[in-house]
């Protein structure tokens, strides 16, 4: 009788163990997930993707997973290197990461399997190129809707972005890095119970940009299946470098180099300097030019590696060559909230040199086109005011509009006309307890930069808020059924009683996700026709690294 219970207690044990993990084999090695502690999906997390190329090799792009036999997949706290964000300048930068830090980390609900493939949700972090992880949210909200959830870090700062068109330093690898981690989903998912041709690709601020960047690179064909954008664009100021021998050669000077003008040199100390000091001088969060310094470049073509772009995304998506994918694009109502933490230095400097807070990607052929346009802007935005704090919400307005919302209407813009594949446009104007913090709570009374991924992603934050739970189950929903169903309002419920129409050139039509969501037409329709026109005449489009500069139609 004893043996017997002796033998039942060891399979009850057994079964428990099974129900509380998932292991997944893999050509290359042996993965143990956990299940979430009472949740309905698996959590795997640092698991290997590829290889980080060092020494000599370290701004390459990544080389294949090499087999790393079995682990459990428990490590949250592998990031690439980087400092943290300090506001005190005498401060000690302290440097966190590790080179070898090309990880994903994986949620799989306990409903998928090899007989049962799910959709999959990749999520590309921000943090202004020089920052972030892929642990800076709890993505636990997504897959409890049936969705397998992937976030992964990339390279950052200069060891990602470094661009100068040699082959040591050839550009772009921390968007190779990321081509890495969907060839790696795109192979093993099924494994995991995924869908390998129902891949969404979903990123936030900087990480929208990159993620809009790779549906336009060669590098992505088969990869992708659908995109979401939020707050962030392909045709951002801050998504492509126009300066990236002279960023890097900034940064080098700043550690010391000796500038010989000669790109040898450059190439050379770049290789050699230290890891801490890169990562100190490459976090660049607030420029008054609507950048971060360094950014994803235009390649030029080296025998020998494979560019990741090498032709501007605007000249791509006029001439349409690209994959064609549903889109659900969008951005929150007063964006430029983001800017108000320097308002009070940022707003005398304006006074004295308006010209250094216009975007980046304007050349003006002349310091009196330059000169009329700001005038303009003055007068538009800050009724021939100066910047001061009578004109905080025109501040915020001018950043709102210059930095993001342009770019991103131009984007959706041009989907809507080049593609027969459906557009989805939003506007966020939600307030809750889950918004960014600001000084100026009192009086600005709109969503900010990236408010609305707070609602889909946890950002270590808590709301017992109805209305704020509401709004993060109408997302979660939304967001999850396009990449179901490439249709965000696919079902009718409680919580989703509207349709959310297409953007098309006829009928532009978008969702503002507010305390209730409402279907309305021409977002930022009068503003866009003023920016336009200049961009039009002015915009600095990208070349190859290297090549000289030369201004092209927007």
């Amino acid at each position: 009788m004893l043996r017997y219970l002796l033998f039942l207690i060891l399979l009850v044990n057994v079964f428990a163990r099974e129900t509380e993990e998932k292991i997944v084999e893999l050509d290359v090695g042996v993965i143990r997930g956990e299940k979430y502690w009472n949740g309905d999906f698996f959590e795997f997390y640092g698991v290997p993707y590829a290889t980080v190329p060092t020494g000599r090799d370290r701004y390459k792009a990544p080389l294949p997973l090499e087999p790393f036999g079995s682990i459990n997949a428990k490590v949250k706290n592998i990031n690439c290197p980087q400092i943290y964000l300090t506001e005190e300048e005498e401060e000690e930068k302290i440097l966190d990461g590790v080179e070898d830090c090309l990880r994903m980390n994986i949620l799989v609900p306990t409903v998928a399997s090899e007989k049962n493939l799910l959709p999959v949700l990749v999520y590309i972090h921000s943090g202004a190129y020089s920052g972030g992880n892929g642990n800076m949210a709890l993505f636990h909200h997504l897959p409890r809707h049936d969705i397998i959830t992937i976030s992964f870090n990339y390279r950052l700062g200069a060891l990602g972005f470094a661009c100068l068109g040699t082959e040591e330093i050839p550009g772009n690898a921390a968007l190779k890095d990321q081509v890495a981690a969907l060839k790696f989903i795109k192979k093993y998912i099924k494994k995991f119970g995924g869908n390998p041709k129902k891949i969404t690709v979903a990123g936030f601020s900087v990480g929208a940009t990159m993620a809009e960047l790779l549906t336009l690179s060669k590098t992505t064909d088969g990869l992708i299946d659908k995109l979401i954008l939020e707050s962030g664009s392909a045709l951002s100021p801050f998504a492509i470098n126009r300066h990236p021998i002279k960023t890097a050669k900034n940064l080098a000077i700043s550690l010391g180099f000796n500038n010989t003008g000669d790109i040898k040199d450059l190439t050379e100390f770049l290789l050699n300097a230290d890891i801490k000091g890169l990562a100190i001088k490459s976090k660049n969060f607030f420029l008054p030019n609507s950048t971060f310094g360094l950014a994803p470049c235009i390649e030029k073509v080296i025998e020998n590696t494979e560019p990741f772009l090498t032709e501007s995304p605007l000249t791509i998506l006029q001439r349409g060559d690209y994959k064609k994918i549903p889109i659900l694009t969008g951005f929150s109502n007063m964006e430029g909230i983001s800017r108000t933490l320097l308002f009070n230095e940022w707003s005398d400097m304006m006074n004295d040199n308006f010209a250094d807070f216009l975007p980046a990607d304007l050349k003006f052929d002349s310091v009196q086109s330059r000169d009329e346009f700001i005038s303009e802007i003055k007068k538009t935005y800050f009724k021939g005011e100066e910047v001061s704090h009578n004109t905080l919400k025109e501040y915020v307005d001018y950043f709102s509009d210059s930095m993001f919302k342009y770019a991103i209407m131009k984007s959706a813009k041009l989907h809507s006309l080049k593609s027969n594949r459906p557009v989805f446009v939003y506007e966020f104007t939600y307030v809750g307890k889950l918004n960014m913090k600001h000084n100026y709570m009192d009086r600005l009374k709109g969503a900010t930069h990236r408010d609305q991924t707070a609602y889909l992603l946890d950002f270590f934050d808590h709301t017992t808020s109805r209305k704020d739970m509401d709004t993060r189950d109408r997302m979660t929903t939304m967001w999850t059924d396009f990449a179901k169903y490439e249709n965000p309002t696919a079902y009718e419920s409680l919580i989703l009683d509207v349709k959310w129409l297409n953007y098309t050139t006829e009928e532009q039509n978008y969702l503002e996700i507010g305390h209730k969501l409402r279907m309305k037409k021409d977002l930022f329709a009068k503003r866009y026709l003023f920016w336009d026109r200049i961009y039009n005449k002015y915009y600095w489009n990208p070349l190859p690294v290297g090549e000289s500069v030369k201004k092209t139609k927007k």
